[in-house]
């Protein structure tokens, strides 16, 4: 296990490498397209209608956020794994700045379809074409996504990394592009065929907006790489950790499944019968200390010795309530992770459904005692 930590190293240490001469690329894009959109901006005729440019800037944001979206879906896989794992999940590997980024990009085409909307409201003139209902109701659901990205609470104790379904992930990708698709070609449709406005001042705006589309995109992929910096340092530290503590085989198996890894389904129940078998073990223990203590506690003469007697019985009573109050905390917690697994990944087989039932029943069995 030692090797494999120095290999996993050695190709993170590879990997960031190559991550810092693409980081490099990248600053280096942002300022050559800053560049171009400040030298594109004096070129724009300073006599356009704000109604009318607001509208050059909603067809380019929907057109720059659909190819996006296509190369989004084409790319990143979607549940990407040789097995179904489950990795313990952690607030520390968020960052809201990447929200930030996210909901930005989500929001280029939505904050213009919104000035266009309220304008033809207040004028009393809500006819659109069909494709303009189009693009207004794919930038609405952008605004869903948005609230529900930054308003909502990950509370889920897991993330649950399954294998590729070959056929799912192709009715996906066929739906994104297919969307993707009448996207693009209504915000060139439109585009065209918005005549108040000059063909020259037409393609400045629309390359400024996809430049300006750009820095957000690279602005995330920035992010992100940052991200796996940090899990590469996590495992340097690792790696100190095996030889300073001189950790076992297992010590590090155990160490990589919690933290970075995951556990296969069938180690992960084999994990929690272990854990709850030395909890319930640890209770067992508490229990019988309490148990000869309360006998202790009975051959005290309350009338010769009340303090003795009060202070003896106070404290049975503290220590009966935190064994009371740590089985409730500890049956509560692996009975919602168990009913998340359960609940979360359909895909399981029969056989682990099994195994994760038996596993409830044993919690909820013992929870009542």
């Amino acid at each position: 296990m030692r090797t494999y930590i120095t290999k996993l190293n050695d190709r993170n240490l590879q990997r960031r490498k190559a991550t810092g001469i693409t980081n490099y690329v990248m600053y280096s894009l942002i300022v050559l397209i800053l560049f171009k959109i400040f030298s594109t901006i004096p070129k724009i005729s300073a006599e356009i209608d704000i109604w009318n440019l607001t509208k050059v800037l909603w067809y380019s944001f929907n057109f720059s956020f659909a190819c996006y979206f296509i190369y989004f879906s084409f790319t990143y896989s979607f549940n990407n794994s040789s097995s179904i794992r489950i990795l313990n999940y952690s607030k520390d590997n968020e960052s809201y700045f990447i929200k930030i980024i996210v909901a930005l990009i989500l929001l280029s085409p939505t904050i213009p379809a919104c000035f266009i909307f309220w304008n033809d409201y207040t004028l009393e003139n809500l006819q659109y074409s069909s494709w303009e209902k189009l693009l207004f109701i794919l930038d609405a659901i952008n605004i869903i996504f948005v609230i529900v990205m930054l308003v909502s609470q990950k509370n889920d104790h897991f993330d649950i990394i399954k294998h590729t379904k070959k056929e799912k992930d192709n009715k996906l990708s066929l739906t994104v592009l297919i969307i993707s698709s009448l996207a693009i070609f209504s915000s060139v449709y439109l585009l065209i065929n918005l005549n108040e406005i000059n063909e020259l001042d037409k393609l400045n705006l629309f390359l400024v907006c996809i430049l300006i589309f750009s820095i957000l995109v690279i602005t995330e992929r920035i992010i992100e790489n940052f991200k796996d910096d940090v899990f590469a340092k996590d495992l340097e530290n690792l790696e100190y950790e095996i030889y300073v503590k001189d950790l076992s085989d297992d010590e590090i198996r155990e160490i990589l499944q919690k933290k970075y890894m995951g556990f296969l389904i069938k180690d992960w129940i084999e994990h929690k019968e272990k854990e709850i078998e030395i909890e319930n073990s640890s209770f067992t223990k508490e229990s019988e200390l309490i148990s000869n203590k309360e006998i202790d506690f009975k051959k005290i003469d309350k009338e010769k010795y009340p303090i003795e007697y009060k202070g003896r019985k106070d404290e049975i009573e503290l220590l009966k309530t935190n064994l009371k109050n740590k089985k409730q905390d500890f049956h509560k917690k692996n009975i919602s992770q168990l009913k998340e697994i359960i609940k979360k990944d359909p895909s399981l087989s029969e056989n682990d459904i099994k195994n994760l039932k038996k596993l409830l029943e044993k919690l909820t069995s013992t929870e009542k005692l």
